[in-house]
């Protein structure tokens, strides 16, 4: 009797089409909005990842932080030799490793003409990430030969009206926070395929900017770690963090500061300059933090998105149950004497109950399969629109497109919630219907 009901279960939804296809319709809007949110912020996470380590240049960042005699705390890792015995602990976990230096609150100068930027300066021969993500737009990575050389956005370039090969200056504070300027040669100008177009950054010689920036002969201010697995990357910076404790000086904030986080006391040199303290130490002061450190803002307007998607689609949810509902009561007074003629013929109540929860479930689930095709076919057709990296979509851009990442996990979520709510709004006519009497079901005149 099993297949039988679920053939009357599929002949009944298309016994009244249009009723069904208004049904279908209101849950197809439903999942076909929350499968795009829900595609749109996970693509948009992994969006955001992939632009950050590319920016950053890693998932770990260790900071070291040092006090002059003035007074004056600087930016610079001068305790090599505790941070390379940390780094030892988590050598498995670590693909590459990149030392920087930085001059955060510069200015390009060429001609009459200025623009800011972030100015980062790496050892090319050991950053070879820089070299797959950077797309060059002019110019050639052998240029680099030159300890003057730079890689330059070309929004800045543009701006400057600057060609590869021609000499540019760089104003900036080093990390006592003197002013110095120092020049440079344009040796390539990138495409800004990142969704970071609206961060000006370049790229220098490690060694030359940092003689600029006042740091001594193979110093540098942060190592960042690109890892084997990104997801270790927590596991990794508490590992770094409990090194390189035992061996020297660690900058732990207090849990209660929300001022003065882990993240801005790590990431604070971006701007440059320098700060004093009351409180001097001697040596280098390490501080470590990660990707979701530097992400944890924009994590937290995610999970905010997330929320809303969720609240938006069980309200749809709720007003199409109701309408459901409302249905399948006129459904059962519609076909009361069918009901007296299947339960003559020896029909189960529980056959008769069956009948309505599945017509409902099939239901549900088509207006959920035509949802998830649109919102497959709507995502896919924005994912294929290569924008304008300077666009304002451009935080959300990867390789200038937006990202949809649509998971199984989250459809099945989405089904779930769906049939659990589609067969408790149907419950109560269909074990109404069940309870009917024969006699009075064959006798009822409608």
């Amino acid at each position: 009797m099993s297949s039988n009901v679920i053939k009357i279960a599929l002949r009944n939804i298309t016994r009244q089409k249009k009723r069904s296809i208004l049904l279908g319709s209101a849950i197809t809007f439903g999942v076909m909005i929350i499968i795009l949110l829900n595609s749109f912020t996970a693509g948009l996470t992994e969006t955001i990842q992939e632009n950050f380590t590319s920016l950053m240049g890693g998932h770990v960042y260790i900071n070291g932080m040092e006090v002059t005699s003035s007074g004056k705390i600087v930016h610079a890792i001068g305790d090599k030799a505790s941070l390379d015995q940390a780094l030892e602990k988590v050598k498995d976990d670590i693909k590459e490793i990149h030392v920087r230096a930085q001059a955060g609150q510069s200015e390009i100068i060429f001609g009459s003409k200025s623009t800011r930027m972030l100015m980062y300066g790496v050892d090319w021969e050991e950053e070879r990430l820089l070299e797959k993500t950077l797309i060059l737009k002019e110019g050639s990575f052998d240029a680099l030969s030159d300890p003057k050389a730079v890689i330059i956005p070309e929004t800045v370039a543009e701006k400057l009206g600057v060609k590869a090969g021609e000499t540019v200056l760089l104003r900036f504070d080093t990390v006592t926070g003197q002013r110095n300027v120092g020049d440079f040669v344009v040796g390539a100008i990138s495409k800004d395929t990142s969704g970071f177009s609206f961060v000006s950054a370049g790229y220098a010689d490690i060694a030359y900017l940092g003689n600029l920036l006042g740091l001594g002969e193979g110093e540098y201010q942060y190592v960042n770690l690109y890892l084997k697995d990104i997801h270790r990357m927590e596991a990794v910076a508490a590992d770094l963090t409990s090194e390189l404790k035992r061996i020297a000086l660690v900058d732990v904030p207090d849990e209660k500061d929300t001022e003065n986080n882990a993240h801005q006391k790590s990431m604070g040199f971006f701007m440059g300059g320098s700060t004093k303290t009351e409180d001097p130490w001697e040596g280098t002061k390490f501080s470590v933090s990660t990707l979701n450190d530097v992400m944890e803002p924009v994590l937290q307007m995610i999970n905010i998105l997330n929320a809303v998607a969720l609240t938006l689609f069980l309200i749809l949810l709720t007003i199409t149950m109701v309408g459901l509902l409302n249905t399948f009561r006129m459904v059962l007074i519609e076909r009361t004497r069918e009901i007296g003629t299947l339960r003559a013929i020896g029909m189960h109540k529980k056959d008769i109950r069956n009948i309505f929860l599945f017509e409902a479930l099939f239901l549900s689930l088509a207006g959920a399969l035509a949802g998830l095709v649109i919102a497959l076919i709507i995502s896919s057709g924005v994912g294929a629109i290569a924008f304008k990296p300077e666009s304002s979509l451009g935080f959300f851009l990867l390789n200038r497109h937006l990202l949809f990442i649509t998971t199984f996990s989250g459809i099945m979520k989405v089904v779930v919630i769906l049939s659990g709510m589609t067969l408790v709004s149907v419950y109560l006519p269909a074990r109404r219907a069940a309870r009917l009497k024969v006699a009075d079901a064959l006798r009822t005149q409608y």
